[in-house]
């Protein structure tokens, strides 16, 4: 059997979930970004154990992994559907790379002593743009 090139980079059925997901991918995305640049202004505070200085990250780390592992499905199922999509293996390649920076760093922040700074800075400015992008695509794709 001969598939023309066009069933190759067909999008993937939608899902019945899609805008739903869409929109909690842009929610996790703003509100990251928002508190990426607000948080100088109310953490960290004097102390070490002020616990201003991590609890609002510590809550949106659930919501950013829960996003994680959602993009990391919906990227997934796009690539497989059409494998010479090119933008499809980049969103998915960047889902992957940022879930191996983020879980590490964000169980060292919840259960240990923190994780580290730099790559924080890296998760939360990049997490949100890719969220964003994988948002957009989905609401369009619905």
């Amino acid at each position: 059997m001969v598939m023309e090139p066009s069933v190759l980079t067909e999008e993937p059925q939608p899902m019945i979930i899609a805008k739903p997901v869409a929109v909690y991918f842009k929610l996790v995305a703003a509100a990251v970004v928002v508190n990426f640049f607000v948080y100088p202004f109310y953490g960290p505070g004097d102390s070490p154990d002020d616990p201003a200085n991590t609890d609002l990250w510590l809550v949106l780390n659930w919501f950013m992994a829960v996003a994680l592992a959602a993009a990391l499905l919906t990227t997934w199922r796009r690539r497989s559907a059409s494998p010479r999509d090119r933008n499809a293996g980049a969103m998915f390649v960047a889902t992957v790379v940022m879930t191996i920076a983020f879980m590490p760093n964000w169980f060292s922040a919840t259960w240990a002593h923190g994780g580290n700074g730099t790559i924080w800075h890296i998760i939360d400015t990049t997490l949100p743009v890719l969220l964003w992008i994988e948002g957009h695509r989905l609401w369009k794709s619905a």
